[in-house]
């Protein structure tokens, strides 16, 4: 049996969790390589990423990747063991919160399970999808962190003819119902599979007609966020813009230092480069949240109104509660 991750700390056998940079203030730039990753792999597959399409998303140098990194694959590793160490850390909280009955746990895990990848679409792809596209590492961390979520729901009411392992049979049941609808509707709701996951769940243990009411009876699903979860600034007529963590240090830093010029910015916010800054701050400026004016040879940096609005509307964001739309990343 896998021991159970406990909230805050790192998952044993090999799966950690690294803070969330909201709680835990600005993101390295290993943080934002491997927030890029996770981000370009559910976008593209995880075949066609390059390093040169990851420091790019995450405004970083190669040269600061390397240092880093040995290679690609090992950044993969370390993005697909912070997709599993937050989903753990995630569901080991629901679970304590459920209380000490085994199958208030049981739907407690199943939700919460169930609401991350619905609310998280790219965590949603690193532990469905390109954790099984034939990355050794990647293959041995999902087993992991399938085990442990195992070990979360230890000691189940024990049945005539139910052998220990029906229950990570019935969890990776709950991963395949996942699997398919990620795969084949990909705009359905994951998290409307919790009735016939819940059922899958119990019914080896409780019997059939006391896990269907129990599945019917389920109350709402436990609300999620992560790095992966999108930001959305903006209002209905644009349909709102999907902003990235260095987006969002950048909008932050120039509504309290307006005129900054490159340099300044990228210091603040931790990129090394000035090139890099200036990359970002153009797509910034085409997408009309940034403007600039010439002083001398420096650009000094301003927000447009769209910029302001996207600004205040970071700072009063709660984290709890995400909201998706079809909006472009910036």
């Amino acid at each position: 049996m896998a021991p159970a991750v406990t909230a805050g700390n790192p998952a044993p056998g090999g799966v950690t969790g690294r803070r969330n940079a909201q709680t835990y203030g600005v993101p390295t730039q290993r943080d934002r390589l491997v927030a890029a990753m996770g981000e370009l792999t559910a976008e593209l597959g995880l075949t066609a990423v390059g390093v040169h399409h990851v420091c790019q998303r995450a405004g970083v140098s190669r040269r600061t990747f390397y240092d880093l990194y040995a290679d690609r694959d090992a950044c993969v590793v370390d993005m697909h063991e912070e997709a599993f160490g937050r989903l753990l850390v995630h569901l080991a909280e629901a679970v304590a919160d459920a209380g000490a009955h085994w199958e208030d746990r049981a739907v407690a895990l199943t939700q919460a399970l169930l609401g991350a990848w619905d609310a998280d679409r790219v965590l949603a792809q690193l532990c469905l999808v390109s954790s099984v596209s034939g990355h050794a590492e990647a293959m041995e961390l999902r087993r992991t962190a399938m085990a442990q979520i195992a070990g979360l729901l230890a000691d189940p009411p024990r049945q005539p003819m139910v052998e220990a392992s029906v229950l990570a049979c019935a969890i990776t049941g709950i991963w395949g119902l996942a699997f398919a609808q990620l795969t084949e509707k990909p705009d359905a709701s994951i998290a409307d599979l919790a009735g016939v996951a819940i059922y899958l769940l119990l019914a080896p243990f409780a019997g059939r007609r006391h896990a269907a009411a129990r599945a019917a009876g389920r109350g709402g699903t436990v609300a999620y966020v992560t790095r992966w979860t999108p930001t959305v600034v903006g209002g209905d007529e644009d349909r709102g813009l999907l902003v990235t963590e260095l987006t969002s240090q950048t909008l932050r830093y120039l509504n309290g230092h307006p005129g900054a010029a490159n340099i300044d910015i990228a210091r603040a916010i931790d990129v090394r480069h000035e090139s890099q800054m200036s990359r970002h701050l153009g797509r910034l400026e085409r997408a009309g949240m940034v403007s600039r004016r010439k002083e001398g040879r420096t650009n000094a940096w301003m927000l447009t109104a769209r910029g302001e609005e996207a600004a205040r509307t970071l700072h009063d964001l709660r984290s709890d509660t995400p909201r998706l739309t079809n909006g472009p990343w910036a």
